[in-house]
């Protein structure tokens, strides 16, 4: 009988053991949550309705914006989310929702009704003016933008039906959209055709989702190259036509009896309806420090190749920076050091943090920039000042929304702080 006792009473011990090992096996593999302040779209979860199914975890493109911790969907590092919304479309229950912005980072939007026509009627707004960053959301924007705004147009008395400003994917789609309706219609850039696409470093990786581009067809794509997505929209161009107008920036928009009045750089067109695709790249948040303003201190590097054997700093603590930290230091000869004020790379993707440990840079945390000068630039760490050589100063500080040029236009503007999007199903 003892012996029995003794056996049972060894076996709930290693039972108990069992249990506490799997419990800690388990705590060390459960993702660990990032809290970083979400730049734009990410998730939410109602832990209330969820049902677990996890539906939401296997449909992630990126794969580590949602994971299953302590048997429950939990979302892990909400800054890598792209805004594709497959998670919201495969929950059964709607427990889950996008958002956009946060109580701690409001993101600046026009007012726009229903169909995202601005306080200014006839003006319309369409892709990451908005806030929706993502390239096959932007196109499906720009495609109901546009038919909403030749919905609305009055009688003849302009030069075209509707003019869209941006082409970058929202301004293609809304192109598109226009040519099937057979309107008159063009776009004007004012830069080159693809908008922030271009301003991406040579060989980035772009996460997408199948497009639906009128006349064209479907385009099924998920990771693809900044060349052979520029490449794509090309194709798509010449194919459908599309009349864009490059480096024509827009300088007004006049509200005139049938319309508006749109001055360029190039010239002056009137329109019955105007779409905005223009993004808010453009206007790229600047150092404000001294010595910003000079010639070595830029926004984007579209190709690293040309800075080979330079000394850099990148400024930033965003994936944005990371990539183009990652892509200089590749090039031969070149140093770069990487500059941010927080203290560590949470915002940044898995694998854009790994390429920042093991690749050859400089990494600054906890550092400010204080100062540029002609090779060279001033930083304040641990409230220490030092200067370090620098023949290029990158800024990756992320982007506004061209809000004084937009009141000027008569636009209302508002803060979105964790604000449900709506999504559609896609078919």
């Amino acid at each position: 009988m003892t012996d029995v006792v003794i056996g049972v009473s060894i076996a709930i011990a290693l039972f108990a053991i069992g249990v506490v090992l799997e419990a800690r096996r388990r705590k060390r593999e459960a993702p660990a949550l990032v809290h970083a302040t979400p730049p734009s779209l990410y998730p939410r979860i109602n832990t209330d309705a969820c049902i677990c199914a996890g539906a939401c975890v296997s449909v992630c493109p990126e794969g580590d914006v949602i994971a299953i911790v302590d048997g429950r969907p939990r979302v892990v590092r909400s800054s890598a989310c792209v805004g594709h919304g497959d998670c919201v479309r495969s929950c059964p229950v709607s427990a889950i929702e996008l958002v956009l912005g946060s109580p701690q980072r409001a993101i600046e939007v026009p007012v726009a009704g229903p169909t995202l026509e601005t306080t200014v009627r006839g003006l319309y707004v369409a892709g990451e003016v908005n806030g929706v960053g993502l390239i096959h959301s932007a196109v499906a924007q720009g495609r109901e933008v546009a038919r909403a705004a030749l919905a609305s147009r009055g009688p003849n008395g302009c030069d075209l039906d509707v003019l869209i400003v941006g082409a970058g994917p929202a301004g293609i789609g809304a192109a598109l959209e226009a040519r099937e309706a057979g309107a008159r219609y063009a776009v004007f850039e004012k830069a080159g055709f693809g908008g922030a696409i271009r301003s991406y470093p040579r060989a980035k990786i772009v996460m997408t989702a199948p497009l639906d581009l009128p006349g064209i067809g479907q385009i099924k794509l998920r990771r693809t190259s900044k060349e052979a997505l520029l490449e794509l929209f090309d194709h798509v161009v010449r194919r459908a036509g599309i009349p864009i107008v490059e480096h024509a920036e827009v300088t007004n928009i006049q509200p005139i009896t049938s319309g508006f009045r749109v001055e360029t750089r190039q010239g002056i067109a009137t329109a019955h309806r105007v779409i905005l695709a223009i993004g808010r790249r453009g206007t790229p948040r600047r150092l404000g420090v001294s010595g910003d303003h000079l010639p070595h201190v830029v926004y984007d590097v579209a190709d690293p190749a040309v800075h080979a054997g330079k000394r850099v700093v990148v400024v930033g603590g965003g994936d944005s920076a990371a990539e183009v930290a990652i892509a200089l230091a590749a090039q031969p000869g070149t140093h770069v050091t990487i500059v941010h004020r927080g203290p560590d790379f949470g915002r940044c993707k898995p694998d854009n943090q790994a390429a920042l440990s093991s690749t050859r840079i400089d990494v600054q945390l906890q550092a400010t920039v204080r100062s540029v000068a002609p090779g060279a630039v001033e930083l304040s760490t641990a409230g220490r000042l030092r200067t370090i050589p620098a023949s290029l100063v990158v800024c990756c500080l992320g982007a506004e929304l061209p809000g004084p040029w937009l009141r000027a236009l008569g636009i209302g503007l508002r803060e979105a702080r964790g604000e449900p999007i709506a999504l559609r199903r896609r078919s």
